[in-house]
């Protein structure tokens, strides 16, 4: 336990350049949920369903970990978008050095996609306890364990399952005139993930949920270029530097593009997965689907 938290603890400082949250300046402003001192901080509300509807403002909120969120960010958190849930993918090894801020009102829940115990074993095995935060993340790069399947493993095992099973029920369960917020560290891999299945349930198309997906890369551009720069000095040549910059604040197509083809592959789609494995049922999606989209 010591030997992991001493690695997370590093690797989240070097991850998190994003210590203090991203420059969400760049965003798409129909995008952004307008927080200054929180990474990645945007909505759903606005893509287009199929059946005509779109999603609603406001209600379904993503963004990177809210560790360094300032009064004032709460403040509009709760008074312009009415928070009710923050859902939390983390691990406890990441939650540790950087818990969430209670917020009176707002329910917190953890729900933990990755099976800690078989990360820390597999952690244990493949890096080693000397060098830097940066060289130890250049090893986890080079280990497998961040890949362009890691969607695919996240939704395979019944750890993922059970996550996002618990997050399907938080969305039945909000409140009308209500949001939830979900969050991992950076806010692009399991938070990628979890927007991908509702936005799927609602009806949202492949092509929309990819460019949803590649936001990230704008709300992050200069944390992404600072993170670059950084490899760049340890002489990570370019034709390396995708593999790299999957374990830090950078995302690609082809990671979102292989759980998508998975899914179709195994369950005919993204709903066939949430009803069979999630065990959400059509009922449920067309509650979703009142519930959160609109004429």
């Amino acid at each position: 336990m010591k030997y992991i938290t001493i690695i997370l603890s590093l690797l989240l400082c070097l991850v998190g350049l994003s210590g203090c949250g991203a420059d969400s300046d760049s965003s798409p402003a129909n995008q952004s949920i307008g927080l200054d001192s929180v990474g990645n901080a945007r909505e759903l509300g606005g893509y287009t369903a199929s059946d005509g509807r779109t999603v609603k403002h406001g209600v379904l909120l993503r963004t990177a970990a809210l560790n360094t969120i300032s009064s004032e960010d709460v403040n509009k958190l709760t008074r312009d978008y009415h928070l009710a849930v923050i859902a939390d993918f983390r691990m406890s090894y990441e939650i540790a050095p950087k818990p969430d801020p209670v917020i009176e009102g707002v329910k917190y829940v953890n729900l933990r996609v990755i099976n800690e115990e078989l990360f820390e074993r597999e952690l244990e095995q493949k890096l080693a306890m000397e060098g830097t935060a940066a060289e130890r993340m250049m090893q986890i790069a080079d280990s497998g364990l961040v890949s362009y399947d890691m969607y695919v493993n996240f939704l395979a095992d019944d750890y993922g399952k059970k996550a996002y099973r618990e997050f399907f029920g938080e969305l039945l369960d909000l409140p009308e005139g209500r949001s939830l917020l979900f969050h991992c560290t950076q806010g692009k891999d399991r938070t990628g993930c979890a927007a991908m299945l509702i936005l799927s349930a609602l009806g949202v198309s492949e092509d929309t949920i990819l460019n949803d997906y590649m936001l990230t890369n704008t709300f992050n551009a200069d944390l992404i270029a600072q993170q670059r720069k950084m490899l760049q000095s340890y002489g990570i040549p370019e034709s390396d530097m995708e593999k790299y910059m999957l374990v830090l604040d950078e995302v690609t197509p082809k990671t979102m593009n292989t759980v998508l083809s998975w899914l179709k592959e195994n369950y005919g789609s993204p709903v066939g997965y949430i009803v069979k494995d999630l065990g959400i049922t059509e009922g449920d999606i067309e509650s979703l689907k009142a519930k959160f989209l609109e004429r």
